[in-house]
């Protein structure tokens, strides 16, 4: 189809209700769905100089340039996403991608020397450069990417302190990027030991406030579900505990919504399972939320670790570190749905204290 074809017949109805409705969205999944890459860049163009962009011209835009940014190519292609990205806010008014999916689309398409070349001269103003500085450093090693950074920090950037590499645990989650696809995917913690703890345990918990309950909820906060499907909640044993008896027994014993006598399924997890089930519940914004996608929820998910974990630190490797000396269960219960595993969380740390429990739990829902 030629362009000029394609942009006549999106502009043919606007609303479901107008009688060429049909004619006008299918453009989209006969044409643009199968166009090779320079012709999307094409439409892209075209589509940008109407004035009063119907609703299938909008449509057809943003997988136009969803497909474009998942066409692997050279820096003119990373470049040209870009540009199309940012004329694209302000031309369609409502479109429904942000620039920090766009971001993502192109850091799991694109060679990683192509992304890098973006941040030789960015500007510190550039959000979808922001995002994809740290979709690109999860993936790669971005430490050429220095400068941008610099700028990101001088101009307060809420991204720009987070490590041009991957750290740590972040090595171990999987996201898709040049040239193949990501790894399986696979329940973090799935093949993890059960944790039944030692029958009848003769301790107490009481229930402490917790000022760091909000910030242990950063990874969820766009999720839609209320404060009856989240909750964040620390208690104090009356002695320590081993972590080898840190199980399901203790957990029953806790007054927590999560908890209690139909707590099942506990299993005994390492840090990088709770790093990853954290960016993923961040990445993926739940069933109905809107996404972090990788940059934010890259932030976000330290952010709740080092709150779980119960310190100050800011640095990754720092908090990892932390985490690494607590001890980590994941849990489910009558209070969780259970209807599809990864909008169900369940997780409980014992601190490095040996008396402290944070109890992290959401659940998502219509």
């Amino acid at each position: 189809m030629e362009i000029e074809e394609a942009v006549r017949r999106m502009g043919m109805a606007d609303t479901y209700r107008d009688r060429h409705w049909g004619r006008a969205v299918k453009v989209t999944d006969n044409a643009v769905q199968k166009a090779e890459p320079e012709w999307l860049e094409g439409l892209l163009a075209a589509l940008l100089e109407v004035e009063r962009p119907t609703y299938p011209m909008r449509y057809g835009f943003e997988v136009a340039l969803r497909r474009l940014a998942s066409a692997p190519g050279d820096a003119e292609r990373t470049a040209r996403v870009r540009a199309f990205a940012a004329e694209g806010r302000r031309w369609g008014g409502d479109l429904r991608y942000g620039l920090p999916e766009v971001a993502e689309w192109l850091a799991c398409a694109q060679p990683p020397e192509h992304l890098l070349a973006v941040f030789d001269d960015a500007d510190a103003s550039d959000e979808l450069a922001a995002c994809l500085l740290q979709e690109t450093a999860l993936r790669h090693d971005a430490t050429t990417a220095a400068a941008f950074a610099g700028r990101l920090r001088a101009a307060g950037h809420p991204l720009a302190d987070l490590p041009l590499r991957p750290v740590g645990a972040e090595r171990h989650l999987g996201l898709p990027r040049h040239p193949g696809p990501a790894e399986p995917w696979r329940p973090p913690g799935a093949e993890a030991p059960d944790a039944p703890g030692p029958s009848g345990p003769d301790i107490d918990a009481a229930a402490v406030d917790w000022p760091g309950a909000r910030q242990a909820l950063s990874a969820y906060r766009d999720w839609p579900p209320g404060a009856d499907a989240m909750e964040a909640r620390l208690f104090r044993l009356d002695r320590p505990l081993a972590p080898a008896d840190f199980g399901a027994s203790l957990l029953r014993l806790l007054p927590a919504a999560s908890t209690g006598a139909t707590v099942t399924g506990v299993r005994r997890v390492a840090t990088v399972d709770v790093l990853r089930t954290l960016f993923s519940g961040a990445a993926s914004g739940g069933a109905y939320g809107p996404r972090m996608h990788g940059a934010y929820a890259r932030k976000a998910s330290w952010e709740s670790l080092a709150a779980l974990a119960g310190v100050q630190a800011t640095g990754p490797a720092a908090i990892e570190q932390a985490a690494d000396r607590c001890t980590w269960l994941f849990y489910g219960s009558d209070w969780h749905l259970q209807v599809v595993p990864p909008l169900d969380v369940g997780i409980a740390a014992l601190r490095s204290d040996r008396r402290t429990v944070a109890v992290l739990a959401v659940t998502d829902s219509d």
